[in-house]
């Protein structure tokens, strides 16, 4: 996309101005990127704080056994559950970048079971996962906060609201193909 543009702003003759706007994009990227490390260490250090007295475990204790309903695991790969009910959590407080190192051990102990096939509950982690219900968009409100937004936390809601939705709508794609007889709803 970036050549195609090029090519185009000089052929249309603003190859100055193209100039102008990646250098200022590529400042401007590097401004939020240094002005969202204060959110991600303060959002971090909570995950920390909170992993540290035990809340996180307790969280993810909490939300353990509806998702142990929800997935369908294969042999072995219920050790994942904690490392699940974690990330998800994580999540849930808008700590995305704090809940990756579960989610990979998570989909590591999977593998470790299915070897290179995905299982549905692979599947269905990875969906819910994406799909990720915030109940407090942690990272959207600080970028909201930076830019100057008056009320940064008014869409707390609304977040919570589309997230949840997306996740009922992924859960039910994957119930669904499941369904459907295939051994797990990835194409092969």
């Amino acid at each position: 996309m970036l050549l195609v543009g090029i090519i185009y702003a000089s052929a249309t003759g603003q190859g100055d101005a193209a100039q102008r706007a990646l250098f200022s994009g590529g400042a401007e990227a590097v401004q939020l990127a240094l002005s969202l490390c204060g959110a991600y260490a303060f959002f971090g250090g909570l995950l920390g704080v909170l992993r540290a007295s035990g809340t996180a475990d307790a969280l993810a204790k909490w939300i353990e056994k509806p998702l142990g309903k929800l997935f369908r695991f294969e042999r072995g790969e219920e050790k994942a559950l904690a490392d699940i009910s974690l990330n998800l959590s994580a999540n849930m407080l808008g700590m995305g970048g704090a809940a990756t190192s579960a989610g990979l051990s998570a989909m590591k102990t999977m593998r470790e079971v299915n070897g290179e096939r995905a299982s549905d509950a692979m599947i269905l982690f990875l969906v819910i996962n994406t799909s990720s219900v915030q109940l407090f968009p942690a990272t959207m409100v600080a970028l909201r906060a930076q830019a100057g937004a008056a009320h940064a936390a008014d869409i707390v809601l609304p977040t919570l609201l589309s997230t949840a939705w997306a996740t009922l709508c992924g859960i039910g794609a994957c119930r669904w193909c499941a369904r459907r007889g295939k051994k797990s709803c990835c194409l092969r």
